[in-house]
């Protein structure tokens, strides 16, 4: 067992988040249900960024007409002026979902747990908001597998995770902290460790390999699914 290692989070308030209207609108539509849990909140820039930011948008959408286009400068925009991560973490799920909203559904559990086991608060409706504690991003990607004989495309989630406060920032307290104390907690998290069918996998965050590492999904599957279904706006802190 590794020791209980003490830490100080800075106390310093956020305000929610901001969204372009597209994106409230989309995001309206599945938050609708009122649920007890800590929500993700993000901090509100000056308002002349925001509008440089949604004119910028606009000019991109009305050249190319791709929503995907409009995700990754919305990406980019998170990555260089909210927080640059330092974890990449995959994640995959026993019970192979193929919805969305169902991976979503995990994540928000995992996430939940991940937080309040870190932060040794009881409850969920406890977890502070950024940056009393690292801040994180979602993503759900299809990959296909073999279920009952035949493909499905499933599922999984990667996780962008800013850095924890020192002396945690480490990948075997993370590895520790995940394995030994969430993943009994998460039902549906993948408990397996064996090499190439690991549940958890953890890696240190590297811009050229993981800053737009999951829209490739979006321009593979936007024939299969809503194109906003890449990002998981619900649970990410995300800063617009």
């Amino acid at each position: 067992m590794y020791p209980e290692i003490p830490i100080k989070f800075p106390k310093k308030p956020v305000t929610p988040m901001y969204l372009t209207n597209t994106t409230k609108n989309t995001i309206q539509k599945r938050t609708e249900r009122i649920e007890v849990h800590s929500r993700p909140k993000g901090v509100n820039p000056q308002d002349h960024s925001r509008t440089n930011l949604n004119q910028r948008l606009t000019r991109i959408y009305q050249k190319t007409g791709s929503f995907g286009k409009v995700q990754e400068e919305l990406i980019r925009q998170n990555w260089e002026t909210n927080f640059r991560p330092h974890w990449f973490i995959t994640l995959l799920w026993n019970d192979l979902p193929t919805r969305f909203d169902t991976s979503e559904g995990h994540a928000k559990t995992f996430r939940n747990v991940f937080l309040t086991k870190l932060l040794r608060c009881n409850t969920p409706t406890r977890i502070p908001d950024p940056p009393a504690r690292p801040q994180l991003v979602f993503f759900h990607e299809r990959k296909p597998v073999i279920r009952h004989g035949r493909q499905i495309l499933a599922f999984h989630t990667h996780l962008h995770m800013g850095a924890l406060p020192d002396p945690l920032n480490h990948l075997w307290y993370l590895d520790h902290l995940i394995h030994q104390k969430v993943s009994p907690r998460v039902q549906k998290l993948l408990k397996t460790t064996s090499e190439g069918n690991r549940g958890v996998v953890i890696k240190p965050w590297v811009w050229d390999n993981h800053a737009f590492y999951n829209l490739k999904d979006y321009y593979s599957h936007k024939y299969h699914q809503d194109p906003d279904l890449v990002l998981d706006y619900e649970n990410s802190d995300l800063v617009f």
